[in-house]
């Protein structure tokens, strides 16, 4: 009877795995998960999400009025500090269901059958299936999915395969995703437009690896597929652990280098001031800031892709890390609002609605998924390829790739 439960069981499996893998169910089947992921992410993520930012306008507001015989330490805390770190956390709840729901499936075992059904696809551009773990763990951060690279045998592969990783979202664009996405975009549309961004990043880098393959990093093609272990229930303990332990790096990163940031940018945004005898407004003040100059210095080229000068200056700040564009844009639209009383409190999204067409979101975020590797990446390729100068090509053709590509879209779209 044990035996025959058995074979059972592994006949069962055997069914399930050849659909799970084969090359048009199972592909359909990835993508309408990742689809479901993205849907969740927003379903049951955005009233968390409102719910936080509710409360940190709330703690704003009260810290505000405590430091009112203090101006300058109010508007470091009011526009600096919650204005950019508290729009980071607003996302945490995004962030920990899509990594959440990332682990159950590599522990369920269905990742590694998803991994042989792309080996085909990485075949067809010029990788081979280990090319596409490193892939897979760039969704999460590029510093240890390069790192990860080290297991794929062949340089030419290894260094193809680094060179397209930063076009795979980061949890770093994450944020900036979602602010766009919730800002711009109805309800019903969300999840297919995020879908589509991750989807886009996904198809340009494998068309890049093909393009690179074909020229700069000729060499025999070589594939290597290892031992599947057997499907299971992830384990909702080991789930649970990897989830507390993202949110907390997500969160120790937004209290440390992300605050850091934050009050860096807030005096980019607040000096120099403008002579006090002309009475300026904030908008005026901002303007005339460092961070205004150096956006409006940016805008008569980027204006094509339609950026204006505040999202030139947050992208900047987006070099050290993705998230201080979403704490830059925080910090601005706060200064610009004054920040001096509960009437003046308005959400980020609400600001940005007012400010943006979806058409400069979508042209924003292409953009950004694929240009201006963070200085991590940036050091991280240089140690792994073993000169600057891939690294710095890396970061120069992807940042052109990007802005040609927003600008193709933007324009594209006005003329339809």
């Amino acid at each position: 009877m044990e035996r025959e439960a058995e074979a059972k069981d592994n006949l069962w499996r055997a069914r399930l795995d050849a659909v799970l893998m084969h090359r048009i169910w199972g592909s359909l089947i990835f993508l309408g998960i990742i689809y479901i992921i993205f849907f969740l992410s927003f379903a049951i993520g955005d009233p968390l999400v409102r719910l936080i930012q509710t409360g940190t306008q709330l703690f704003s507001v009260w810290a505000c009025r405590m430091l009112e015989p203090w101006p300058r330490l109010q508007s470091l805390l009011g526009e600096g500090v919650v204005g950019g770190v508290g729009g980071v956390l607003a996302f945490l709840p995004n962030v920990v269901l899509l990594f959440g729901a990332i682990t159950v499936l590599e522990n369920s075992g269905y990742m590694m059958r998803v991994s042989r059904l792309m080996s085909r696809i990485m075949k067809i551009m010029g990788l081979n299936g280990s090319s596409f773990a490193p892939l897979l763990l760039g969704f999460g951060c590029s510093v240890p999915a390069i790192l990860s690279t080290r297991r794929i045998e062949t340089r030419s592969d290894r260094l193809v395969t680094i060179a397209v990783l930063p076009m795979m979202s980061c949890a770093g664009r994450l944020p900036i995703y979602m602010m766009f996405v919730s800002a711009l975009f109805p309800s019903r549309l969300q999840a297919p437009v995020l879908f589509g961004i991750y989807a886009s990043g996904v198809l340009l880098a494998l068309c890049c690896a093909r393009l690179l393959k074909n020229t700069l990093f000729k060499a025999p093609q070589r594939d290597s597929l290892h031992h599947m272990k057997r499907l299971r229930l992830p384990s909702l303990r080991k789930v649970g652990i990897l989830m507390w332990s993202r949110a907390f790096m997500y969160v120790r990163k937004a209290g440390t280098f992300i605050l850091g940031a934050s009050i860096i940018l807030w005096f980019l945004n607040t000096y120099p001031r403008p002579e006090e005898d002309t009475a300026p407004t904030n908008a005026a003040a901002m303007e005339h800031s460092y961070a205004g100059q150096i956006g409006h210095w940016m805008e008569p080229v980027t204006q094509v892709a339609g950026f204006d000068w505040k999202i030139n200056s947050a992208l900047v700040g987006a070099f050290a890390a993705k998230e201080i564009f979403v704490t830059q844009m925080g910090i601005l639209y706060a200064v610009e609002d004054g920040n001096s009383g509960p009437a003046a409190q308005q959400t980020l999204n609400a600001r940005l609605k007012a400010s943006y067409t979806p058409l400069q979101g979508i042209s924003i975020m292409i953009f950004c998924l694929i240009a201006l590797p963070c200085i991590g990446t940036v050091t991280v390729a240089k140690r792994e390829a073993g000169t600057w100068w891939f690294a710095l090509a890396q970061f120069g053709g992807l940042t052109l790739l990007g802005f040609a590509t927003a600008t193709l879209i933007y324009q594209a779209g006005l003329l339809l």
